[in-house]
């Protein structure tokens, strides 16, 4: 199985670090997100290649890379500037459509079980979830209908109408990934800018594709900030 890294951001809100190097590489400790992210997956034996987008200095993940032993493919997102993630997702579809592969965002520092009980659900798109009270405006909300189905992906969800957070871990199955990438191409085609990849998920679920969330069990932190950044210290070192 492969894994799917979007590592194409600039990360303005980490600077001085993102002057120099993508926000990937701004470190948690001494060492890169990214490299605490190949840490954590070496665990989840069945993933045996890696697939990159890049963008904003992709020179230093390629030079990153070299002190690794993983197998990789690596990507370059052209647009990484003026589109949203949904793009760099999109620029995996020759790589990882009618695949079954993770997806993992490149400024998120996670327990392996949270990747691990992915396996454990069902589903064409499973989705990471922390299930919790309080969410505010910058969480990637979900909303569930009566039935418990997911049935929607944004920040705009109220969040008392929200059941919890998608973190930015997946699961996409071989099935999942040719309606997700075929979504994603229509959001291109209909002039999507600035649109996260959530939003396909979304779409997806109200067509019917099996969309599943996984409640989180570990500990996790996405990395927008230098709070945040001082947070993930404290938590995973």
């Amino acid at each position: 199985m492969k894994a799917l890294i979007l590592a194409a951001g600039y990360g303005s809100r980490l600077r001085p670090f993102t002057d120099r190097v993508p926000k990937a590489l701004v470190p948690v400790g001494n060492k890169p997100m990214l490299g605490h992210i190949l840490d954590a997956l070496s665990s989840i034996l069945i993933i045996d290649e890696f697939v990159v987008v890049t963008g904003y200095r992709e020179e230093e993940i390629r030079k990153f890379w070299k002190t690794r032993s993983e197998k990789v493919t690596f990507i370059y997102n052209e647009r990484y500037e003026d589109l949203g993630n949904y793009y760099s997702l999109l620029c995996a579809e020759q790589e990882l459509s009618g695949c079954d592969f993770y997806k993992i965002d490149s400024d998120l520092l996670f327990h392996p079980v949270i990747a691990t009980n992915l396996l454990s659900i069902e589903g064409d798109l499973r989705i990471s979830v922390d299930v919790k009270e309080n969410m505010g405006q910058e969480e990637m909300k979900i909303r569930r209908n009566d039935n418990g189905e997911l049935i929607d992906f944004s920040k705009n969800i109220p969040p008392n109408q929200a059941w919890g957070e998608s973190i930015g871990i997946e699961l996409i199955t071989s099935d999942g990934s040719t309606e997700l990438f075929r979504e994603l191409k229509l959001m291109y085609d209909e002039g999507a800018g600035d649109e996260y990849y959530e939003e396909a998920y979304g779409r997806l679920a109200r067509r019917g594709v099996r969309v599943n969330g996984c409640e989180v069990k570990g500990k996790w932190i996405e990395i927008d900030n230098h709070e945040d950044l001082k947070n993930a210290e404290k938590l995973f070192l």
